[in-house]
């Protein structure tokens, strides 16, 4: 993304993320067969932190062992550093980095003063994601 005057929200308690012990934790799955127990090691393998993440919050506890790599993509956004790497990322995908550089162009409008609220933008987010730390990353899901 095209440099600019970042603005993030300070880390008070309205914007930090939820932490990983947060008490709706829930209890592990119990597999009932070698095949479950396979499938949780690969999705404990490969998704690392992700995967616990989804399993202490995210994870209805009802959803069977067989279908949690399926529910586990759908709802599992991405893991990042910071909460900050999301929002720039979804400015890129929706093209507005872009469209803000050509209107700068366009206009001759200086780069400081058509900034992105990053602060207002990541609360909107917050509407339809889920923020977790664990293992030094942050974790978003699909609320």
């Amino acid at each position: 993304m095209e440099s600019e005057h970042i603005s993030y929200p300070t880390a008070d308690d309205k914007n930090r993320t939820r932490p990983s012990t947060a008490p709706e934790r829930r209890p592990p799955p119990r597999p009932q067969s070698r095949a479950e127990v396979r499938i949780l090691e690969q999705l404990h393998a490969e998704r690392g932190a992700a995967f616990q993440v989804y399993l202490d919050h995210v994870w209805n506890g009802i959803e069977p062992i067989t279908e949690m790599e399926a529910d586990f993509e759908n709802l599992h956004w991405a893991s990042y550093e910071r909460p900050q790497q999301f929002v720039d990322d979804f400015f890129d995908n929706l093209g507005w980095a872009e469209a803000r550089a050509s209107l700068i162009r366009e206009w001759a409008i200086p780069k400081d003063v058509l900034i992105f609220d990053r602060a207002a933008f990541l609360q909107h987010l917050r509407r339809d994601f889920t923020f977790y730390e664990r293992d030094g990353k942050t974790h978003v899901f699909v609320t």
